[in-house]
């Protein structure tokens, strides 16, 4: 038994919207955190100090890494256990939206979003290995979209990533059975679109979705926690957009 019985997480991409909520839900949950950011060193920062003072000094620590660059996830874990001393929960939630239609797309355009959605959670989690073995389960969860099931026009680099990174979640799982659990989430409708400022906008979106509500990232964060305690699913993706894949 580890002398240090709090169970760590890293959470990359955590510094805004669904990584940091998801990293308040970890700590407020007894996790020390792991705050990853790219270039947003500032609100990873705060995010920290709101952590640190509400849950306890040394509860939060921030880091920063380009998981674009190869050497660069094996780095970021590294660090991660040598400052907190071990590593359960790696959750790869780094992500970007971006519109690609096909008369403008670019093999830059597929290559940076697979390198983002597909080549770093799987450096990030084989770098993990060791560390989340010794957790007696470690856990291992996927930000996915409902797009890696359902493709959405003008955004193909996105969505055959993400769909790369579903398959990744079931390979990942059968690898690293039983020691390590590997599953997923699935936003979707979570927060109201900028795109539906209207009130018939609005109203037509809401309209497809059965629960009559966009999610919030609480939602999300509450699937993560929820993954994050599981100890007989693996391999598994929870799709959290209040019913809106049965319309699409």
């Amino acid at each position: 038994m580890r002398a240090n019985n709090t169970k760590v997480a890293l959470v990359t991409g955590a510094a805004r919207r669904l990584g940091a909520c998801v990293v308040r839900t970890l700590a407020e949950h007894g996790y020390k955190v792991a705050i990853h950011h790219r270039n947003a060193k500032q609100e990873a920062d705060e995010l920290a100090q709101v952590v640190n003072v509400k849950q306890g000094e040394n509860m939060a620590a921030v880091f920063m890494a380009d998981l674009s660059e190869r050497t660069a996830c094996q780095k970021l874990v590294r660090s991660v256990v040598n400052t907190f001393g071990r590593l359960d929960l790696l959750v790869n939630n780094a992500s970007f939206f971006a519109k690609t239609p096909l008369d403008t797309i670019t093999a830059e355009d597929i290559e940076k979003s697979h390198s983002i959605h597909v080549m770093a959670p799987a450096m990030m989690s084989l770098a993990a290995i060791e560390s989340l073995r010794n957790s007696e389960p470690g856990h291992i969860i996927n930000m996915l979209d409902i797009y890696a099931d359902y493709p959405r026009k003008d955004f193909m680099a996105y969505t055959i990533a993400k769909a790369g990174l579903k398959s990744l979640t079931k390979q990942l799982a059968l690898e690293l059975a039983p020691d390590i659990l590997v599953n997923a989430v699935a936003p979707g409708a979570i927060l109201k679109p900028a795109q539906t400022e209207d009130a018939s906008g609005f109203n037509k979106a809401l309209d497809r979705i059965p629960l009559k509500r966009f999610g919030t990232a609480g939602d999300i964060s509450a699937a993560v926690m929820f993954l994050s305690q599981a100890e007989y699913i693996t391999g598994h993706t929870i799709v959290v957009d209040g019913g809106r894949s049965l319309y699409i």
